[in-house]
């Protein structure tokens, strides 16, 4: 067997394998991620945000459905497409994270999670998920930047295309306001429900809200005022179309966009300019990041974080 028919021979292999291989990929990128145990924790990224990509859609293509339930898996993630994921885990690496209660919790509207540090010191923060994700998502990010809180992590109740959301989404830069409404109404009496039963302090309660469900805050901020003073909203923007008379004047709010998200990116200074309409505290960050959460997101939250609890000292 001559040298050139062996080069010809192994050449062939390779245009038939890549394809092979390329699939393999792309099968993998679109396997689901249970959602199960508490302690199983998912990468801190919205590999589904309100605005869409285009090669996603194609590489995991999903039937068209809406439906108010809780499921069991989360939507498929394409993590080449979504950001920086792992820049988190590589930050929270080595921490000991806070224990879980166990089983979900589904006595009340929405399934959700208590995570109890050994050492408590008062606050607690509820943590919403993005698209696609679930209520472990968020907990290595929460136990690196409030290590002593305890954590009530919360699952969004609706399903669209196969993605855990908070609410339904129509086109991708617009929403079904009647949802978002009915969702957020449902979110203010769990809210209720949650603090008379753990008895935590609304005013040493933080509302750490990613994409999606960063989105599901503000809009609760706008319909139900009283209920959130302090929140981290992480690579968010306005939702509701119409306006409200709420008045936030005992809201504190970090805003944390991506200056290379060209998804949210855009819509951050609109979201800022309208908390602060309404007389909210907004600290506006931007920082050298996409859509994905990293390092630098730890770093700015941890900063506003303690300086809250500074002042809250001094007012004391």
């Amino acid at each position: 067997m001559s040298k050139l028919f062996l080069y010809a021979l192994v050449a062939g292999f390779s245009v038939v394998a890549a394809p092979q291989i390329a699939s393999a990929r792309s099968t993998a990128d679109c396997e689901k991620i249970q959602s199960g145990k508490a302690e199983v924790l998912s990468s801190t990224i919205d590999p589904q945000p309100d605005v869409d990509k285009s090669s996603d859609a194609d590489a995991c293509p999903e039937k068209d459905r809406t439906v108010v339930q809780q499921p069991t898996v989360a939507a498929p993630v394409k993590l080449d497409t979504t950001g920086s994921g792992t820049i988190l885990k590589k930050a929270v690496k080595g921490d000991i994270l806070p224990q879980s209660e166990g089983s979900l919790h589904e006595n009340l509207a929405f399934k959700y999670r208590v995570y109890r540090p050994e050492t408590r010191n008062g606050d607690t923060m509820v943590l919403m998920h993005g698209s696609g994700q679930d209520e472990t998502s968020l907990v290595p990010f929460a136990s690196k930047i409030a290590p002593n809180a305890t954590l009530i992590a919360v699952r969004g109740r609706v399903v669209q295309d196969g993605s855990t959301r908070w609410y339904r989404r129509l086109t991708p830069v617009s929403f079904d306001q009647q949802d978002i409404r009915s969702e957020a109404k449902a979110f203010a009496g769990f809210l209720k429900q949650v603090a008379q039963e753990y008895k935590f302090d609304p005013k040493r309660t933080t509302f750490l809200g990613y994409s999606n469900g960063a989105n599901l805050i503000n809009a609760v901020m706008m319909l139900y005022p009283d209920l959130v003073q302090q929140a981290v909203l992480l690579r968010s923007m306005p939702v509701l179309r119409e306006s409200t008379e709420a008045n936030l004047a005992n809201a504190r709010v970090l805003t944390v966009s991506g200056a290379s998200d060209q998804l949210y990116a855009p819509y951050a200074s609109a979201l800022e300019d309208l908390l602060r309409s309404h007389g909210a505290r907004v600290e506006a960050r931007s920082i050298k990041s996409d859509h994905g959460l990293g390092k630098d997101d730890v770093r700015v939250v941890s900063e506003w974080l303690s300086g809250g609890a500074t002042a809250q000292l001094k007012n004391n």
